[in-house]
């Protein structure tokens, strides 16, 4: 029993390329999908591309100069049923500072078994020196992962570099980063600092990370590589590359 996910910050201010984005999803196979960023036309119009089973936008705030930004959880091949949360700057609705989190339920076994069902969130920490205000942010979705007391994976920006205060926070609350699990380093960055469309510079920072509790082994995390003869066109759709993590239920694994 096993689930692959897509985690991707969209940038959705500056406009989504609908088509290379449905593509990539397809070519990972990705089951299910969350989004950083996006705004809900943007998401509608890419799990309408999908024929998605579930599609859930959560409103982040309103710039006022351009559409509503948020997040959203798509199940593209399952369905997965979510609820946002706002967590940080709650009752200021237009500013870029307000932060909330997706929390949906995912089975892992299609015909839905008992002891199956996992919890996804969906996670946009605060940017920049908020140090103090992310470590609070992730308190919450420690919490919320208690709450349900069942296997979880949270996938996001946490924006921040792997080894940081954040971290340990998520790693106390028994979250395991994918990609050192898998890699034994803390390589592949995911996003350009100062980064400017199409630019042929090579990304510099790693801020998107999958992470699990017990109860769930990594199997397989993937970025696009810079370098590679199809690395190009992500330079052009967000300052953020995609994450692609499979995980299945421990004890499951072929």
């Amino acid at each position: 029993m096993s689930l692959t996910l897509l985690s991707w910050n969209l940038k959705g201010s500056k406009g989504v390329d609908v088509g290379a984005v449905v593509d990539h999803i397809e070519a990972m196979a990705a089951e299910v999908v969350v989004f950083q960023e996006v705004q809900r036309r943007q998401a509608r119009a890419i799990a309408r591309s999908l024929g998605a089973k579930s599609l859930r936008w959560g409103f982040k705030h309103w710039p006022i100069i351009t559409w509503p930004e948020g997040m959203a959880v798509i199940g593209v091949t399952r369905p997965a049923p979510a609820h946002t949360h706002a967590i940080t700057h709650r009752w200021v609705p237009w500013s870029w500072r307000r932060r909330i989190l997706q929390v949906a339920t995912v089975r892992l076994d299609p015909e839905g078994g008992p002891g199956t069902a996992i919890t996804l969130v969906n996670v946009h920490l605060s940017s920049g020196d908020a140090t103090a205000i992310r470590a609070v942010e992730a308190g919450a979705v420690a919490r919320r992962i208690a709450e349900r007391g069942r296997p979880a994976v949270v996938a996001g920006d946490l924006n921040d570099r792997p080894g940081a205060h954040v971290h340990t926070r998520l790693h106390d609350a028994g979250l395991r980063d994918v990609w050192s699990t898998l890699r034994g380093d803390d390589s592949g960055p995911t996003n350009w600092r100062g980064w400017v469309a199409a630019t042929p510079r090579p990304p510099s920072q790693r801020l998107d990370y999958v992470l699990v509790t017990r109860g769930l082994d990594a199997v397989a995390v993937s970025v696009p590589r810079h370098g590679d003869p199809a690395f190009a066109p992500f330079a052009s759709i967000s300052d953020h590359l995609p994450i692609t993590a499979t995980v299945a239920a421990t004890g499951t694994r072929p």
